[in-house]
């Protein structure tokens, strides 16, 4: 019993140590985007971090549903039993999570490191309060010594990223929709002034990251503009606000999804730390 709470409190330090590592290179990332294109180590790590996450689960999925369903003995079985498929579309997703969440990152206010900041934070304490009341019910949470990363580890990372997301997008939403204020240098008299106002924050000695960050800057002016002059325009429909609003709902959906599936995958390479040094 006593080297199994040890082994608890390790897991918990290394996922700890691990969101934090994230939460950093996320804050290393948005404090030298400016730079050279050597900065772009910062998302990569990101990257890798989300992808991680992503196969995990997939894979998974993939041995549930290929064990479960073919037979062992079948070629069918022994083919999709392949990871390659799995690895091409965990890398694709994790790019589109990748990069909404960089951009974000590269852009973001004060205000907005408070949400990483808790969402560092909660993502192990909720993974590890879902393993002492959850973990015993499902398989895989003790005896498999084989695997480094268990099921179990999967499945309850996946729970608590879950629960993270919602909340924490839900609360991002509702403090930008009703707390944040309007940003300076929208003109409501003209859009281009506006988009000049807003490019000016896209400053970057890499020119991938400055065509990038132009585009979501540009972007963010032209829906500002849009939704701050909708009540006074004659020829703007209040629908075009509205769809204007789904899609800053949706861009802190991508955000924040990618900030748990990075999250998740930190999490479960502390696991598989932890594991690797209890086996040797």
């Amino acid at each position: 019993m006593k080297g199994l709470h040890i082994g608890k409190v390790d897991r918990m330090v290394h996922s700890l140590f691990a969101c934090v590592l994230f939460l950093a290179v996320l804050f290393l990332w948005h404090g030298s985007y400016a730079g050279s294109c050597a900065t772009l180590v910062f998302p990569g790590l990101i990257w890798l971090a989300i992808f991680n996450g992503l196969l995990q689960s997939r894979l998974e999925r993939k041995r549930f549903s290929v064990d479960y369903y073919l037979d062992r003995r079948s070629f069918v079985h022994r083919r999709l039993q392949r990871n390659w498929l799995s690895v091409l579309i965990s890398l694709s997703a994790a790019g589109v999570l990748a990069a909404f969440l960089v951009v974000f990152a590269a852009r973001s206010r004060p205000s907005d490191w408070y949400f990483l900041c808790a969402a560092a934070a909660a993502a192990p304490l909720l993974f590890h309060g879902l393993s002492n009341s959850l973990g015993r019910h499902v398989r895989g949470h003790s005896g498999d010594r084989k695997r480094r990363t268990t099921l179990a580890d999967v499945l309850l990372v996946r729970m608590a990223g879950r629960l993270l997301l919602v909340g924490m997008a839900a609360a991002y939403v509702y403090v930008n929709y009703y707390l944040i204020p309007v940003p300076i240098g929208i003109d409501p008299d003209s859009l281009e002034r506006t988009l000049e106002a807003f490019a000016v924050s896209a400053r970057s000695a890499c020119p991938l990251v400055q065509d990038v960050l132009l585009i979501a800057t540009q972007m963010e002016g032209l829906s500002w503009y849009f939704v701050t002059t909708a009540a006074t325009s004659e020829w703007l429909h209040d629908g075009v606000g509205s769809l204007l609003w789904v899609a800053f709902f949706l861009n802190a959906a991508m955000v924040f999804g990618g900030v748990v599936r990075g999250l998740e995958g930190s999490i479960l390479l502390a696991c598989a730390t932890v594991g690797r040094q209890r086996q040797e």
